[in-house]
């Protein structure tokens, strides 16, 4: 069969799909990969078929949240907010998805945009699918217009998630909460889509015939979708093995890793830098911290046992370490849960960049939208600790790091954490499952 997947331009949501992807092409299907221009280089170097949508010079640039929403947003997201009364849970999960998920559907389904309007990235996406008719469009959240694509060309479509489902979380809560279906802003995005194209929208163009779920169960937010678990396979880039990763360390390993998203959006990064790595300093352990120029530029001379590289993936660098320091992402909380690697994750408020279309800075202080979920399963776990440079002084982070270096209970939570990823369907087990749900819910049958 036809596989088209979609992704919003960024490696952490394309590196997700990657082992699925491969899996679908090893079993003699035919993938591609639809993206934003720019992340056609990616793509093609992992091996899988690329198709740019659009002109590069023509289509949207991402900004996911480095774009702010209008100050009218703001004010009817404020007045909905109240309207909801959450619980504590409920408003961590409901900032994460007005924070950081509304903003990345904003980029390429424009506020206030009706269907006569340009939709060049839209467009091309619907006019591939009419032509190559895939069987089967799996689709990322942040880009609910391949549903619409799906409908048009009568392909099965289902969403692949790269993190908590807040999308299906936030719009089951807003309908039980009594708000009218024009006020969910995902049915906002998608609607001028919709009716450009004469579709319906209804909780499966939303939401997908079927969702595949990465994340571990007890981890997700509570909601009625129905989803394919799908086991969490590491896959962080490409790269020689360098020299010094040939051999065992002499001592412990600890590798420190903040992510993209720390490097580029977090104003007060370079003191988050600091401070960690002021924690790791004098531990009996080697420390490789995978850090930027930028993020060390106006440091102090670093510590003798750090080590630190622009980039080396993570696929190489865990399989040596005894622990990982990191920044709660979900995909770096994977890939050390794949290598049974203890964790620290560091969770803590920051101040957000956000810069207008004009180039004006402002800032919001927020955690990052991973680090409670996944610093919570953590701990609940026995599986690391977390860290938090605001609540917790230098000393208090070092010996939390030397803990989880030196008790075996540790170890034993991230076995165990190991162990359930184990015992979920891997890519490969998932091929012929997928193969059953498209050919039950494709508009035509798989012959073509």
């Amino acid at each position: 069969m036809r596989v088209l997947f979609t992704v919003w331009p960024a490696t952490a949501h394309l590196y997700p799909i990657v082992p699925l992807a491969w899996a679908l092409q090893s079993a003699g299907h035919d993938v591609r990969i639809a993206a934003h221009p720019a992340m056609a280089p990616v793509i093609t170097s992992v091996g899988l078929t690329a198709v740019p949508l659009g002109d590069p010079a023509a289509v949207p640039q991402p900004r996911a949240a480095n774009r702010p929403l209008s100050a009218e947003a703001e004010q009817r997201l404020d007045r909905l907010t109240e309207r909801l009364g959450l619980d504590a849970d409920g408003r961590y999960a409901w900032g994460a998805f007005r924070r950081f998920m509304i903003p990345c559907l904003r980029d390429f389904h424009p506020a206030d945009a009706s269907p006569s309007d340009p939709m060049p990235a839209v467009d091309e996406l619907v006019a591939h699918a009419r032509s190559w008719r895939p069987h089967l469009i799996v689709w990322d959240p942040c880009w609910p217009s391949a549903a619409v694509a799906a409908r048009v060309s009568g392909a099965a479509h289902a969403r692949l998630l790269w993190g908590l489902d807040y999308f299906a979380w936030a719009g089951e809560t807003l309908a039980a909460r009594g708000a009218a279906p024009g006020e969910n802003p995902l049915v906002e995005a998608v609607r001028p889509v919709a009716e450009r194209y004469g579709v319906d929208v209804d909780d499966e163009l939303l939401y997908g015939q079927w969702t595949v779920d990465p994340i571990p169960a007890p981890m997700r937010l509570p909601t009625r979708v129905r989803t394919v678990p799908l086991r969490w396979v590491p896959f962080t880039g490409t790269g020689p093995l360098p020299d010094w990763l040939r051999t065992p360390p002499e001592r412990p390993r600890v590798a420190l890793s903040l992510g993209v998203s720390v490097r580029k959006f977090f104003k007060d990064g370079a003191d988050r830098v600091e401070a960690l790595l002021d924690a790791v300093s004098g531990l009996d352990a080697d420390v490789v911290a995978t850090l930027d120029a930028d993020q060390l530029d106006g440091l102090p001379p670093l510590p003798g046992n750090v080590r630190t590289v622009d980039y080396v993936p993570l696929n190489q660098l865990l399989p040596t370490t005894s622990a990982i320091i990191h920044h709660g992402g979900i995909g770096t909380f994977a890939a050390a849960a794949a290598f049974g690697v203890p964790q620290l994750v560091n969770d803590e408020e920051s101040e957000f960049v956000v810069v207008d279309d004009h180039g004006t800075h402002s800032t919001f202080r927020e955690r990052h939208m991973d680090a409670p979920p996944t610093s919570a399963y953590v701990r609940r776990r026995g599986a690391g600790l977390s860290l938090d440079r605001h609540t917790q002084s230098t000393g208090e982070m070092r010996e939390r790091i030397s803990r989880v270096l030196r008790e075996d209970s540790f170890r034993a939570g991230a076995a165990g954490i190991h162990d359930d990823l184990l015992a979920t369907p891997s890519p490969h087990d998932l091929v012929p499952v997928l193969e059953r749900l498209t050919a039950r819910h494709a508009a035509r049958g798989t012959e073509q």
